[in-house]
């Protein structure tokens, strides 16, 4: 008996693809062709087989201590970013970007609202109301944290918690962040190490103690790492339960890539100031005619000399320190006879001028520098270089890089409150909610937030999108195309989602036909509906009237 085509066909059919599988086995293919036995085995014998030789080395070492930016201690970059946050322009910086995140209720002040989320239980619902105490303490201290991760990358607050009623206090102020050093265990936070001095020592405190808002770590910040040997266990390492907790380095400062640019403005603006400094000194050089005068009148002379030029000296300081106008002309005399007299030699002054002085390279340094933290300058003092295009304070709805850093501290900030809720329900319930399962959302006044500016455009450029589109549809049920055409059309020509375009063309295939004006109110189909016109039946008007 012949075996079928069709039969020999789906023979082959399947052993081409047990050899492509077994192909794909052998180079490194797909997971789904695998068993796990046979993915744990291609993961091991692939690499395994790789000679070492072969690799083109690259090590830490040269990553972090070269192009400028040499390796620092954890002590020297955080010395470095409390210096910067103490300027003028970095804190202000920093200050708008944390304003424009939290935004804040133009009275009361308040930033973080709970709100709990539609059809949960009543059990759920007397929870979140009786959280109301925890969220007045978050809002006491969002500013004040969110500035402090902004500038070192991490803010530390105390809790502590009493058994049956949750968190009774919540000290964000004495944890300084320099002297806090978390441990991590794949990207956890574990424990902490606080340092208060050789005298004083440290302590050692749970992630049960302590609520940590950490910023995300963007770039890799050269410094010294002493935790190499355990990174490399715990790389090597496949069993979770054998981690080994490691430092966590410094990072996810907003500061991070503008220490370059904040130098070059310190020195820019030092030098300007040294040299309206120099330009502004101007010595004279005098000489005193002595000749034919005795020892003892040469020493008269010019200890006279002497006290006339600083009384002239410390009176024009007094008057400048006291603001006093001189009213009278002041007369010194000196005598003088023969050929003996006072000479002006020459006039000494600064190579620098204040004529020659400019500021166009500290504008220049500020205005990258600003850019850098995500501000525009002109929202940092410098009112005068505002856009006009802008107005007021248009930076903060526009800027996209302000938004960006928005949205990272809002998103690490409700992270920490639901660490510091998890905390509370601990003490006081026995347990904490999941992320997926927690019946509330944290929301953030943001009337003047950038993020929440940039929102609401998003959602005014998506309904202007969604009423174009309706009236597109209301055009193409008028002219009646056929399903298969109005698929193609709003998938080809209007570039929609092959799938969205073929529901919309379902739609209009069923859209029921558009009602005619005056028609179709009445319970026979012909009533019109119309409207009287003023005036057109008095005469039953003065009936019903009576």
């Amino acid at each position: 008996m012949a075996i079928p085509n069709d039969h020999n066909t789906g023979l082959m059919a399947r052993l081409a693809s047990g050899a492509r599988k077994a192909t794909d086995l052998i180079m490194g293919g797909q997971l789904s062709d695998m068993t796990p036995a046979q993915a744990v085995q291609q993961a091991e014998s692939r690499m395994a087989s790789v000679p070492s030789f072969d690799a083109d080395y690259v090590g830490i070492e040269m990553m972090m201590g070269s192009s400028g930016k040499p390796l620092r201690t954890r002590a020297q970059i955080y010395m470095k970013y409390h210096f910067m946050m103490q300027e003028g322009l970095i804190s202000t910086a920093l200050r708008s970007n944390v304003q424009m995140a939290l935004g804040g209720h133009e009275t009361t002040g308040e930033t973080l609202f709970m709100e709990p989320k539609p059809k949960i239980s009543s059990a759920d619902k007397k929870m979140v109301d009786e959280l109301a105490p925890v969220i007045k303490m978050l809002n006491d201290s969002a500013h004040s944290m969110c500035f402090s991760a902004s500038g070192f990358g991490d803010a530390y607050a105390r809790i502590y918690t009493v058994p049956k009623k949750g968190i009774v206090a919540f000290d964000h102020e004495h944890l300084f962040s320099p002297l806090v050093q978390p441990y991590e265990e794949l990207g956890k936070t574990v424990g902490y190490q606080v340092s208060y001095g050789e005298k004083i020592g440290g302590v050692k405190l749970s992630h049960l103690d302590v609520v940590r808002l950490k910023m995300p770590r963007m770039l890799i910040l050269p410094q010294m790492k002493v935790m190499e040997n355990a990174q490399k266990i715990n790389l090597e390492e496949t069993n979770i339960n054998r981690m080994i907790p490691v430092a966590s380095p410094v990072g996810g400062s907003l500061m991070e890539a503008a220490e370059q640019d904040f130098d070059n403005l310190y020195a820019a603006v030092r030098g300007l100031t040294g040299q309206r400094i120099a330009s502004s000194k101007e010595e004279v050089l005098l000489a005193l005619d002595l000749s034919d005068t005795t020892k003892d009148q040469q020493k008269k002379i010019v200890e006279n000399t002497k006290k006339l030029l600083t009384a002239m000296k410390e009176r024009a300081e007094r008057q400048v320190a006291e603001g006093v106008y001189s009213t009278s002309r002041m007369f010194n005399l000196m005598p003088t006879w023969g050929q003996k007299m006072l000479t002006q030699v020459s006039s000494l002054q600064s190579g620098a001028t204040g004529q020659n002085l400019t500021v166009d390279d500290v504008l220049f340094h500020a205005k990258k520098l600003a850019g850098t933290l995500g501000s525009d300058i002109s929202q940092l003092g410098f009112a005068d270089l505002i856009s006009a295009s802008l107005g007021d304070g248009g930076t903060n709805r526009t800027s996209a890089t302000g938004a960006e850093r928005a949205r990272i501290l809002r998103t690490a900030y409700t992270r920490m409150v639901n660490d510091t809720i998890d905390r509370h329900m601990l003490a006081k319930y026995g347990f904490c909610w999941p992320d997926a399962e927690r019946p509330y959302t944290i929301n953030f006044y943001g009337s003047i937030a950038a993020l929440e500016a940039e929102k609401q455009a998003s959602a005014e450029r998506a309904m202007n999108k969604g009423a174009v589109m309706i009236q597109l549809l209301a055009q193409m049920r008028d002219v009646g195309m056929p399903q298969e055409e109005n698929a193609l059309l709003l998938g080809k020509v209007c570039e929609l989602d092959t799938d969205l375009a073929e529901q919309f063309a379902k739609g209009l295939a069923n859209a029921k036909p558009p009602a005619q004006p005056g028609f179709g109110g009445g319970e026979d189909g012909n009533d019109m509906n119309l409207i009287p016109t003023a005036g057109g039946n008095e005469e039953e008007e003065e009936q019903d009237n009576g």
